[in-house]
Order: C-alpha cells, then sequence, then structure tokens
C-alpha cells in the first residue's frame, strides 16, 4: 500500500493534493514499490534554509530535502520549497506543474534510495528523473 500526506505549510502555490498522490505512486509503481509511507510538506526559503542548516549543515536555500525515516522499506519526510520551485521553473522555461512534477519525482527517487552525490550517481538520478517527468506529462 502506498500512503502520500501532503502538508502545505506555504500556500501560496496552489498544485492539488491529488496530484503528489498521483505523481510518486507512479514513480512508486515504475520502480516496483509496492509499500511506501511518504510525507511531502511544502515550504519557503526560510522554512528550507533552516532545514537545510539545523540537520544537513548547508547554510543556503534548496529546492527539495528528503529525510528517510526508516532503514527498511520507503518511509521518509519530503520537503519543497515552493518559492524556489516557482524560480527554477521561470529559469528553465518550465511551467510550475513541470517543475512541482520534478521535484516530486526527485524527493521520491530519494526515498526510494537514488543518490545524487557524485557525478556518476547524480546523472543516473537524473535521467532516471526526467524519463519519469516526460513519461507523467505525456498523460
Amino acid at each position: 500500500m502506498i500512503v502520500i500526506d501532503v502538508t502545505k505549510a506555504y500556500k501560496e502555490v496552489s498544485f492539488p493534493v491529488a496530484s503528489f498522490r498521483g505523481i510518486a505512486a507512479f514513480v512508486c509503481m515504475k520502480e516496483k514499490i509496492r509499500k511506501a509511507d511518504l510525507s511531502f510538506v511544502i515550504v519557503d526559503d526560510k522554512t528550507i534554509r533552516s532545514i537545510n542548516k539545523r540537520f544537513l549543515q548547508h547554510n543556503y536555500v534548496t529546492d527539495v530535502i528528503t529525510f528517510p525515516l526508516e532503514q527498511k522499506g520507503v518511509n521518509a519526510e519530503i520537503y519543497i520549497n515552493a518559492q524556489q520551485m516557482k524560480r527554477q521553473a521561470n529559469e528553465n522555461g518550465v511551467t510550475m506543474k513541470n517543475e512541482m512534477t520534478r521535484l516530486i519525482v526527485h524527493g521520491t527517487l530519494h526515498a526510494i534510495g537514488y543518490q545524487d552525490t557524485s557525478t556518476a550517481t547524480k546523472r543516473k538520478m537524473d535521467s532516471i528523473q526526467e524519463r519519469y517527468v516526460s513519461e507523467l506529462s505525456l498523460n
């Protein structure tokens, strides 16, 4: 069973909760994950910087942070910065819906266990991420 919760701590971006669920469930299905508990939290620049500094010792704004909660199974809290998402959509010439999809896919892949800490792992993760974003945009 795939359980997906969404908390909109930053409410200035409208993105349907059902879309979060559909996108994350799609990634889980493609990755053959049958059991997952994912909690998405939509935040702003100030909140993501604070989380990044406190837990990862990085004093900067980022777009998504994923915290796996268990060693077994797929269980994670995924923080998405809506303000950064808007900026990235503008910078990349894509819709906010497309960029939010990308961040949901990215966070879900991290929850599953993908890493982007080296050039090779980032290349692999980005390739999978963009394939899923492309497939989702066709639906």
